[in-house]
């Protein structure tokens, strides 16, 4: 058993005692301990071996998840790259512009000739 060094002199008075009576335990007590020792270390090498591929598929899937999450959310290129070149026609007549803005208003026009005729 390695011994650390402490500096405590409770920890070292603690230390020493447990040292005295490991020392004097008597052989069917120590067979004892060793056999609970082993069968403690068999335990622990003995890990269901589906927790590793689970834990592996949990953080695969949880990538893929995220992956396609920000796929489906990313802009999709060219949508708004390019305005069609009617629409930049009018943005640089203004006078189409004014035509545009008042098309309600010549809709409206249009319906009252067309009753009243």
């Amino acid at each position: 058993m390695s011994k650390p060094e402490h500096k405590d002199p409770f920890l070292q008075q603690v230390q020493a005692t447990l040292e005295r009576s490991a020392q004097t335990l008597d052989d069917a007590t120590l067979r004892e301990l060793r056999q609970a020792r082993y069968t403690a270390l068999e335990a622990r090498q003995r890990r269901p071996a589906w927790l590793l591929p689970m834990g592996g598929l949990a953080a695969a899937a949880t990538v893929a998840v995220f992956s396609v999450s920000l796929w489906l959310a990313a802009p999709q290129p060219g949508v708004n790259e390019q305005l069609p070149l009617e629409d930049l026609a009018l943005l640089e007549d203004s006078e189409s512009l004014e035509f545009y803005e008042d098309l309600d208003f010549y809709l409206w026009l249009d319906d009252e000739q067309q009753d009243a005729g």
